[in-house]
């Protein structure tokens, strides 16, 4: 059911409750993702231009993780995944822009997500490999990546294989905008 049918079907007919929810349910996602997509490539556009102005301020990069884990909360549980946070940096204090810096972790966080099946498991880490440096991993028992492709995944629009591209949706930007925000942070 497309967002139109959907708001035509909520307008014109009556649904019984569950109905009602679950074509409000996919009217919001479909919402999320349109407003992703542009973020993303208005993102792109910005980062490309040179035009990507971040305002720094100190940031606790755990308490952004746990921001960023909140938010996906619901997808996490929709899954049934395993999750766990492995925040065990000392120094975790960042100089950053708060929302781009969590947009690094969410574009990852969901990547992981997406690529997770039912009941697999995903892992946020932090450490502090050396003294100034703060290390985060997302880790996850999804369906990975071949080292061929490892090579390209962040670049703009690379998803893999075609069959992924057609399985899982989205235009393969949000490891380009995560390496690229990343950069803009002096981080790699």
């Amino acid at each position: 059911m497309t967002v139109i049918a959907a708001l035509e079907a909520l307008k014109t007919e009556a649904l019984d409750p569950s109905e009602s929810k679950a074509a409000l349910a996919m009217i919001r996602r479909n919402i999320d993702l349109e407003s992703q997509l542009i973020d993303d490539l208005l993102d792109l556009t910005k980062i490309t231009a040179d035009k990507l102005q971040l305002q720094l301020e100190s940031l606790d990069a755990h308490r952004a993780i746990s921001n960023v884990v909140e938010m996906c909360a619901s997808e996490i549980g929709a899954k049934n995944l395993h999750f766990s946070l492995a925040l065990r940096a000392h120094e975790h204090h960042v100089a950053a822009d708060a929302p781009k810096f969590q947009r690094i972790i969410w574009n990852l966080l969901k990547n992981a997500i997406k690529f997770t099946g039912e009941n697999g498991r995903v892992t946020i880490s932090s450490s502090n490999p050396s003294p100034q440096s703060l290390a985060i991993g997302v880790a996850d028992t999804g369906i990975g990546v071949e080292p061929e492709i490892m090579a390209r995944i962040f670049n703009r629009f690379e998803q893999g294989d075609l069959s992924f591209q057609r399985r899982f949706g989205g235009l393969g930007l949000g490891l380009t905008i995560s390496k690229s925000l990343a950069e803009a942070h002096g981080g790699t």
